[in-house]
């Protein structure tokens, strides 16, 4: 199944240059026979994942969500994921630590004990960490913040799969997120606010290379400002076994 929406995806990618998210009538193309793997597998995974409540007697549950997720990783959306690292505690440079500011250690081991309370450290993420499961649901649904300030509500996206949801594959889709252009709903109401980066946007959206190109091309990370640096994803308050998280990033 994710073989299979794995190459649905690339595709998409590639057609990605010539279709923008201003023109809805432009959708991918997948073929008759790829659309009937697609819901042949998808009933089996429905089946099993069925079949296994019915086998232990159980009644179909919600399992209980973690109330964050990433809490511990140190990144800036605008950047590759490869970049991602994890805080570490500053007296053993090993056990994880949610704090507000990254600061690589580079050794130096003549630096005061004092000044390490002050100090936020990170190291790169192990393959262990990379290749983590952090959500066991079979879907995630983030709300994206979409603009510097929060003056427009966020952006609401559902991802599937089969095997929970791993650490760096979270990443990736938060990453993609920011890459891509943004949506004519969101130009519009985003032209709107009161930011230099919405100056930015309105000195674009009536530009002559604009008219003549026929849509906007703005990128939702330029949007967002200094406001890049991922803090954690949130569970939603009200229902501990959500499968929706808030993104939480901060300037």
């Amino acid at each position: 199944m994710e073989d299979i929406q794995s190459g649905i995806h690339k595709e998409e990618m590639k057609m990605n240059v010539d279709l923008r998210v201003d023109a809805p009538s432009s959708t991918p193309r997948i073929s008759h026979d790829v659309r009937q793997k697609i819901v042949n597998l998808a009933k089996d995974g429905v089946r099993k994942r069925r079949g296994k409540h019915v086998q232990t007697f159980q009644t179909p549950m919600r399992p209980i969500t973690p109330s964050s997720l990433l809490d511990s990783i140190c990144w800036s959306i605008s950047e590759p994921t490869s970049t991602a690292s994890i805080y570490v505690d500053s007296s053993s440079f090993e056990a994880p630590k949610l704090q507000n500011t990254c600061f690589s250690y580079d050794g130096n081991e003549d630096v005061k004990e004092s000044e390490f309370s002050f100090v936020n450290l990170s190291r790169p993420l192990k393959e262990s960490e990379i290749s983590e499961t952090v959500l066991k649901s079979n879907f995630l649904t983030i709300l994206f913040p979409i603009d510097r300030f929060s003056e427009i509500g966020p952006c609401s996206r559902t991802y599937f799969s089969d095997s929970g949801f791993k650490c760096l594959q979270v990443l990736d889709y938060i990453y993609a997120f920011y890459q891509e252009d943004m949506s004519v709903q969101d130009i519009e109401l985003a032209i709107h606010t009161d930011s230099r980066h919405a100056d930015q946007l309105r000195s674009v959206y009536c530009s002559h290379e604009t008219t003549e190109r026929g849509y906007v091309e703005f990128k939702r990370v330029e949007f967002m400002g200094s406001r890049k640096s991922f803090e954690m994803l949130k569970r939603i308050s009200g229902d501990n076994s959500s499968n929706m998280y808030e993104l939480v990033i901060r300037a």
